[in-house]
């Protein structure tokens, strides 16, 4: 066995083993997105949420997550065009929890909407309404999570008279249910235990203590393109004429493309809810 090899080998066997969890301290920061605060709260990511750069990201995605480089880059590059400094090569979690860029979106399944500010953190109510739709499961389900997106991305059209939903976002979500089923679960079936699930929302904690490993199969953009297609069929909903989920539009969202309209999101428009 090479050299090369043998280091990839022994990176992967430490990352399948798990770094121990430490919860964020009063000078760390986290953002929006459980899977990015879990890498931090293990250490994959710089603990304190700082500094962090896209190979970073890619890196800690890939050792711990088994997620391909072509999913990966794009979100650490939109870190990057998050962040407070301009033409920074690093970015901080919270820089990524700015309303409706890059990915921040109402509707989320454990966060408040940005209209009642609480966005940021993980919401127990919220979360509340996302667990009763895998009541009596061992497994969240493609069908299961199809529908708790549904009932979220409704009750946030019923109560947020601001919201802003469209395309974009509509997309984002999609991806987001297609992530946690792939690396919590298997990539092509979804099925990721609900015991795995629970720590992961609740806590930002990889359920190493619960079983979980490394997956083996990578997840990319090809698996989540054809799975959030399999969200979408299992829980029919109307969507923008013209707008078909799957992997295109994921790569448009990734890369501030309108997966709709073809124009490019800019930092202005979205944060002013225009885009």
């Amino acid at each position: 066995m090479h050299l090369p090899v043998i280091f990839t080998f022994i990176a992967v066997q430490v990352a399948a083993q798990g770094n121990p969890f430490q919860a964020p301290g009063p000078n760390d920061v986290r953002s929006p997105c459980p899977a990015l605060n879990s890498l931090a709260n293990h250490g994959y990511l710089p603990h304190n949420g700082k500094k962090i750069s896209v190979p970073m990201v890619v890196k800690a995605f890939k050792d711990v997550m088994n997620v391909g480089a072509d999913a990966t880059t794009p979100i650490g590059t939109l870190g990057l065009q998050a962040s407070h400094v301009l033409l920074s090569t690093t970015f901080n979690l919270d820089d990524l929890k700015q309303h409706n860029f890059p990915f921040e979106h109402d509707g989320s399944l454990s966060r408040q909407d940005a209209f009642f500010n609480k966005n940021q953190n993980f919401d127990a109510d919220i979360w509340a309404q996302t667990l009763s739709n895998f009541d009596g499961l061992e497994n969240a389900t493609i069908p299961a999570a199809a529908n708790a997106r549904f009932a979220r991305a409704n009750d946030s059209f019923d109560r947020n008279p601001k919201l802003n939903y469209g395309a974009r976002q509509l997309v984002t979500s999609f991806l987001e249910n297609a992530l946690f089923l792939s690396v919590l679960g298997n990539p092509i079936s979804g099925n990721a235990p609900m015991s795995f699930v629970r720590p992961f929302f609740e806590e930002e904690r990889l359920p190493f203590d619960e079983g979980w490993t490394r997956p083996d199969s990578e997840t990319n953009l090809e698996t989540l393109g054809a799975m959030t297609a399999l969200l979408q069929l299992a829980k029919p909903e109307a969507v923008p004429e013209g707008l078909q989920i799957g992997t295109q539009s994921i790569t448009d969202v990734l890369n501030l493309i309108d997966p709709l309209t073809g124009k490019v999101t800019t930092v202005t428009c979205a944060l002013l809810g225009l885009c």
